[in-house]
């Protein structure tokens, strides 16, 4: 079968006079990024020519990433992308749990990447854009003595192709591994049901390139269109790119359809060229969508997938999004039907086949995880018989269309991004004056669902809300720190002693149709 290596290849020399990244006013032609990425390479193998070592990436969204990402995938290695919103912590955690080499980063993090080298005996090597500290590797200067051939590193199918971690449901980050054939597979999933990209076309990379918007990379490149990044998202910025650029897809999240909306409703905005615009990560209430559609016109796409899976797995198309809007029905709250290589099913508690048609989403795939990263234990808990037990409660309806409508699992989505509470309690844990401590999920117009802390302090001990901003900010990223906090004399409980989570929320979700927002 062919590779990730072998189709960036194809690609290269299929499209090689056209522009393939553009980052500001820096671009590359395919023919440059298939050179650069194939220098990097053997940069790579140079350094460690054991084949499977892992390669860490930690930058803002830039032209460097794709050719990073394409070098690891030509050196044989293992790519591990660090999103650059996690505090220092949970970024040494996630290099010393892979075990990394080699870190590459940008300027923006070469503090953090000297003590972490420092720290780790494992990360032998860093190499850094725009500028080496002592003891570093500058990018532009191991580049320029490398070979522009591609090397010849055998790849095979089930070899693992990339690491993404997840927060952890025991307070531990967990890495999703990829295979080479699980990459491919997404990325045909893709071509197949989500977006449908031609030559000269552009997406443009406004996510974390880190996350969901990275996995689009690979298949703008191999129909022969262009990557346009953006260092961090920003409405105007956003509709002036477009229409330069003449970007005709990118990927978002609900939160930021929002932001786009609030501009939109205040000046008039010209979305160009725009017509695959994929959102996925998080629900979106059926008054947004309707809106965007209106004001933008039929230019969305949703996606359902995770870390473990890979989206698509399921896909609300354009045309579904045209006929719910015309129907008035309920399918805007859907996140579509499955996707061409994936299959489906809903569960019972009991691990049956459910019949009427509600149960716990499992998922089989050629594009699903192999496993988390050196975590058996964690990966047997999420697998039954080769179907990924995902942990949303879905109902599929006559024409197979889901509907996720609650969860199994302890998780909260907050604009897009997944946070386990679990994680954020052992955290705010810590604080010496925190007794007991619950995390839920709560509605919220802007960001889906906000993150909420219950907190229990300990007799005789002080302590409020500010105290734990700041002490979260130490702690946790952005994105998993509470956005408030109640106080309370003791937590609900039921016979085991376990704290009664969906009681304690029940408040701030009653009236509302589903428990995820």
């Amino acid at each position: 079968m062919n590779t990730v290596a072998s189709l960036i290849e194809s690609a290269s020399r299929r499209y090689a006079a056209r522009t393939a990244v553009v980052d500001g006013r820096r671009s590359l032609s395919f023919a440059q990024t298939d050179r650069r990425s194939n220098r990097l390479a053997h940069v790579l193998l140079a350094l460690t020519p054991d084949p499977g070592s892992r390669v860490a990436l930690l930058m803002n969204n830039r032209l460097e990433y794709v050719e990073c990402d394409f070098a690891v995938a030509k050196a044989g290695k293992v790519r591990v992308s660090v999103n650059p919103r996690l505090v220092d912590q949970e970024r040494q955690y996630i290099l010393d749990d892979c075990g990394a080499d080699t870190l590459i980063c940008d300027s923006d993090h070469v503090g953090f990447a000297v003590r972490a080298r420092d720290a780790l005996p494992t990360l032998k090597h860093l190499i850094v854009i725009d500028g080496a500290p002592a003891g570093a590797h500058d990018y532009a200067d191991i580049m320029r003595g490398a070979a522009d051939s591609a090397p010849r590193v055998p790849r095979r199918p089930e070899a693992p192709s990339y690491i993404m971690y997840t927060s952890g449901t025991s307070g531990r980050p967990k890495g999703a591994t990829a295979s080479v054939a699980g990459r491919v597979a997404s990325t045909v999933n893709m071509l197949l049901d989500e977006i449908d990209p031609k030559a000269g076309d552009a997406m443009l990379h406004v996510g974390s390139m880190c996350h969901g918007s990275g996995a689009k990379v690979l298949a703008y490149y191999l129909r022969g269109a262009r990557n346009v990044t953006l260092p961090k998202f920003a409405p105007s910025t956003f509709f002036d790119t477009v229409v330069e650029h003449g970007i005709t897809g990118t990927f978002v999240v609900p939160t930021m359809i929002g932001m786009l909306l609030e501009t939109a409703r205040s000046k008039r905005v010209d979305v160009g060229r725009l017509r695959d615009v994929t959102y996925g990560g998080a629900p979106i209430t059926p008054s947004r969508l309707s809106e965007a559609l209106e004001r933008f016109g039929p230019i969305f796409v949703q996606v359902y997938g995770s870390c473990e899976a890979p989206h698509p797995v399921m896909v609300l198309g354009r045309d579904d999004h045209t006929a719910a809007l015309s129907s008035g029905g309920d399918l805007l709250t859907s996140v579509g039907r499955e996707s061409t290589l994936v299959e489906t099913r809903l569960m019972t508690e009991s691990g049956a086949e459910a019949t009427d048609g509600r149960g716990e989403l499992w998922v089989r795939g050629p594009n699903v995880m192999s496993g988390y990263w050196n975590n058996p234990q964690a990966t047997a808990e999420v697998f039954h018989d080769g179907w990924y037990r995902t942990g949303d409660v879905a109902v599929r309806d006559d024409n197979g269309f889901h509907y996720i409508v609650d969860r199994v699992r302890d998780v909260i989505i907050s604009g897009g991004l997944n946070v386990y509470p679990a994680e954020v309690e052992a955290a705010i844990s810590k604080h010496p004056a925190v007794h007991d401590v619950a995390v839920i999920g709560v509605p919220d117009e802007r960001w889906g669902e906000a993150v909420k802390a219950v907190v229990v302090v300990k007799p005789g001990a002080h302590i409020d809300e500010d105290d734990l901003v700041g002490f979260c900010a130490d702690h946790l990223a952005g994105y998993k720190k509470p956005r408030s906090f109640d106080f309370v004399a003791s937590l609900p409980t039921g016979s085991t002693g376990k704290v009664l989570k969906r009681e304690l929320a029940a408040r701030y979700w009653d009236g509302r149709q589903r428990r995820v927002n």
